[in-house]
This record gives C-alpha cells, sequence and structure tokens, in this order.
C-alpha cells in the first residue's frame, strides 16, 4: 500500500512515523512545502520518499492523508483531484467538518473517495521536530462521513486509524462541530481571553506574571498554539463557535451575579454542580 501525506508537521509526521512502526513495508510519500522538510522526515523515519509537488506525490497512492491547516484542505483538494487514481481515497485532520466534507464530497472525482477524518491529539508546538508516533495512542479519532460517503472507503480509513492505535467515532459533521466548538474551539477563545485580560492590565500585571503558577498556566495553555490553527478553528466553524461563546457568557454573567449576592451557599452549589461534571469527564 502507498500512503501520501500532505503536510509533514506535528500530525502528519506523526502519522507517518505510527504507520512505518506499524508494517515497515508500507511506502509513505511525504508531501511537504519545503525540500529541507522532505530531508528531515525521511532521516527522521517518518517517510520513505518525498516530493513538494502535490500532483506528483499523490499520482500513484491508495490512501492520501491532507495534514495542512483547515483553510487549505479544499484547495489542496481541489489541486490533487484530477492526479488521484481510480479507488484512491482522501482524508484530512481538519478540525472542523461539515464546510470540508459538503465541499469534498462535489470536488473528488468518479471512482475516488473521500472520508472527512479529526484525531483529537496534539500539542502546542507542531512543527515535524514534535512528532511521535505514539501521538495517537488511545486518543479519539472522529470519522465524518455524508449520505456520499463510501461504507468501504469508510471501513478502510477507519482500519488505518485502528492501526494508529486510535478509537474511531463516527459522528454527523454537524455535530461534530457543535461538539469541538464547545471542548476546543471555544476553549481557546476563553484563554486567549484570560490571558489578554491579564496582559492588558494597568495594575498588578508584573505581579500576575511572577505569580502565575500551574492553574493559570493549564488554563490557558491552548492559547500559548499557533495562531494560524486558532483563525482557522474560528473562520470555518463560527457559527457553533459563536454559539458557545454566547453560552459561555450566560454562564459567567450567572457566576458573576452569585458571586455578587454573596450567597456562599448557591456559589458552593454551582461550584458543585461543574465539578461533578467535570470529573466524569476524567
Amino acid at each position: 500500500m502507498r500512503i501520501a501525506i500532505i503536510g509533514v508537521g506535528l500530525i502528519g509526521g506523526s502519522i507517518g512515523l505510527a504507520l512505518k512502526q506499524q508494517n515497515a513495508d508500507l511506502r509513505v510519500i511525504g508531501i511537504p512545502r519545503r525540500e529541507e522538510t522532505v530531508k528531515e522526515a525521511i532521516a527522521g523515519g517518518a517517510i520513505d520518499c518525498g516530493t513538494t509537488d502535490p500532483k506528483k506525490g499523490v499520482a500513484d497512492a491508495d490512501i492520501v492523508f491532507i495534514c495542512t491547516p483547515i483553510n487549505l484542505i479544499i484547495p489542496i483538494l481541489k489541486e490533487i483531484a484530477p492526479a488521484l487514481k481510480k479507488g484512491a481515497i482522501a482524508t484530512d485532520v481538519g478540525s472542523s467538518k461539515y464546510e470540508i466534507v459538503s465541499q469534498a464530497d462535489k470536488i473528488m472525482p468518479k471512482g475516488t473517495y473521500f472520508v472527512g477524518g479529526h484525531p483529537m491529539a496534539g500539542k502546542e508546538k507542531v512543527k515535524l521536530k514534535e512528532a511521535e508516533a505514539t501521538l495517537f495512542n488511545q486518543k479519539l479519532w472522529i470519522l465524518a462521513p455524508t449520505s456520499k460517503t463510501s461504507k468501504k472507503a469508510l471501513e478502510k480509513i477507519s482500519d488505518i486509524v485502528t492501526r494508529l492505535h486510535s478509537n474511531t467515532v463516527i459522528m454527523d459533521p454537524k455535530l461534530h462541530d457543535l461538539a469541538v466548538a464547545g471542548i476546543s474551539h471555544m476553549p481557546l477563545a476563553v484563554a486567549a481571553a484570560l490571558v489578554d485580560v491579564v496582559a492588558a492590565s494597568e495594575a498588578g500585571k508584573e505581579e500576575m506574571q511572577k505569580c502565575a503558577a500551574s492553574g493559570f498556566r493549564d488554563t490557558t495553555r491552548i492559547a500559548s498554539g499557533d495562531p494560524i490553527l486558532g483563525v482557522d478553528m474560528f473562520t470555518t466553524n463560527k457559527k457553533a463557535v459563536l454559539a458557545m461563546i454566547s453560552a459561555f457568557k450566560k454562564s459567567l454573567s450567572k457566576l458573576e451575579r452569585l458571586i455578587k449576592e454573596g450567597d456562599a451557599e448557591k456559589i458552593e452549589k454551582e461550584l458543585e454542580r461543574v465539578k461533578n461534571f467535570r470529573n466524569s469527564i476524567l
């Protein structure tokens, strides 16, 4: 089997490393933007060979992973579509799905297939040097099929994801976008706002910087990620993100009101309620 990976950074590199560990005979072709990355990925064992030409790289591929920023997935798919061989399956790793799968269904040539995907794994640093074969171990990998998605293609991608030691979850694209807006995209907005509050403070800013410990660091960790990824999240999943931000503001206002009222019993009940739900996620 020949697998092409477009975008050989943290996610693409980790997919390559994991696949090569599972099957040394598997042929993995890397398709980054720079020649230097091809050399680095080969040296690190993430790919067998590579090219910066997407059409050339996917020409003989059975499976194509598109691991670029979200806003590049559809343009890349349009570029490579004419070069895909019959029976080829393309999939992506973008954290928003409805817009991508809707357009992909219209782009794929007859006899080729697309399966929307989203591995729930990552780091703040997204360069190839951060890649690791165990990145997806026991992590959720969401597959978001549409009514046009081939069942055989879905099964094939699900099988490959299982080889990466991920747990496959099938989810409706719209429901996926709402879910990740709540547990991933909106939290980035909240973390960014929290950091901005401290950064913009006219009084006590230096003291807050010095005192910032695990509580603040853990809560705002995702604000240290690549800003481009955040832009992609907010622009490609705009409706769901805005809905979740609106809900968050209402929840924060409720807590603000309880604090103003100074009712310790009500505050405790509210914190106990959210504590129990938070504990159920662990």
